[in-house]
Order: structure tokens, then C-alpha cells, then sequence
């Protein structure tokens, strides 16, 4: 005698197999995102030499030898506008993307409070190449603490727009 399923045992069957995947969706949906998340890089010593020597000849006169900013960064001068930041950990640099801190390299600065202005900094991407230019923001993270290059990190995946998915 072959045994029939009764629709009440179907229900039954259903109902366990909602159970099974829906555990497994939850189980799936409290994976922390920190699994997904690429590790924090770690420094290329060539690149950070290569970024020095590239900052040194370009962007020291401004900015410092060492990244340390132009004497009174942090005051404003007559016109409002204020001197050539740091890009060590005491400055704003490490609070930008990759992408940003190329694009500023790449295409220049004006006062970010005042659309359309001048430029500040001027745009570099005619005179260093890409590789040179990544290579200066690699030296930036070189210059910076840990704790501040994770969260640089964090803003430059941002940029990315990751998603969660499945393994």
C-alpha cells in the first residue's frame, strides 16, 4: 500500500520548508557586513617612495616637505581663504575617498565654500601621470595612523557603492 500524502501533511511539509528557508535568510541577512568588506590595505613601500619623491618635487612648496602644511594653515589669511593644509594625520586629507583625493590632485581645487572660484590648488593632471598621482595619495596614507587610514578606507568604499551578496 502506497502512502498519500493528506493535504494537512502538505501543509505540514510547507510549512518546515518555509521554516528551513526562512532560517536560512536570517542566518544570511545577520552575516555582518564586516565579512563582506575588503580588508584594510597594506602599505607598497615602492609606491610610498615613489609618491614621496613625486610630492617633494611637486606639491612641497605649498604644502610642506614633510606634509605638514604651510605655516598657519589653520588661519585664515585677509582674503578669507586659508593657507595650504596638511596631508599628515593632523590635516583633513585622510577624511576623502581614493577618488577624491585623485580628482583633487588630478583636476585642482577652488574654495570648496565659494562655487565657481578660483582655483586654489592648481589641477596637476597635465604634469604628473596617474600612476604618479596615485602614488602621492599612497604617501599621503603612509603618513597617517592606522586608525585614520581605516577610516579614509571606509569613505574610499563608499565611493565604490558595495552591496551584500552571496557567497
Amino acid at each position: 500500500m502506497r502512502w498519500t500524502p493528506s493535504p494537512c501533511a502538505w501543509a505540514g511539509f510547507t510549512v518546515v520548508a518555509a521554516l528551513v528557508v526562512a532560517a536560512a535568510c536570517a542566518n544570511q541577512a545577520s552575516t555582518p557586513m564586516a565579512t563582506l568588506v575588503p580588508p584594510l590595505s597594506t602599505l607598497d613601500p615602492a609606491q610610498v617612495q615613489t609618491g614621496k619623491v613625486t610630492y617633494q618635487a611637486n606639491c612641497a612648496t605649498c604644502h610642506g616637505l614633510n606634509a605638514e602644511g604651510a605655516p598657519n594653515w589653520a588661519t585664515p589669511e585677509p582674503d578669507g581663504l586659508y593657507p595650504a593644509p596638511p596631508h599628515d594625520d593632523s590635516g583633513h586629507t585622510w577624511h576623502h575617498s581614493d577618488r577624491v583625493l585623485y580628482e583633487t590632485i588630478r583636476d585642482g581645487m577652488g574654495d570648496p565654500l565659494r562655487p565657481n572660484s578660483p582655483l586654489r590648488m592648481p589641477a596637476w593632471g597635465g604634469k604628473l601621470s596617474d600612476a604618479e598621482i596615485r602614488a602621492v595619495v599612497e604617501y599621503f596614507r603612509s603618513l597617517w595612523s592606522e586608525e585614520h587610514r581605516r577610516w579614509q578606507w571606509s569613505e574610499t568604499l563608499k565611493d565604490f557603492g558595495l552591496t551584500p551578496t552571496l557567497p
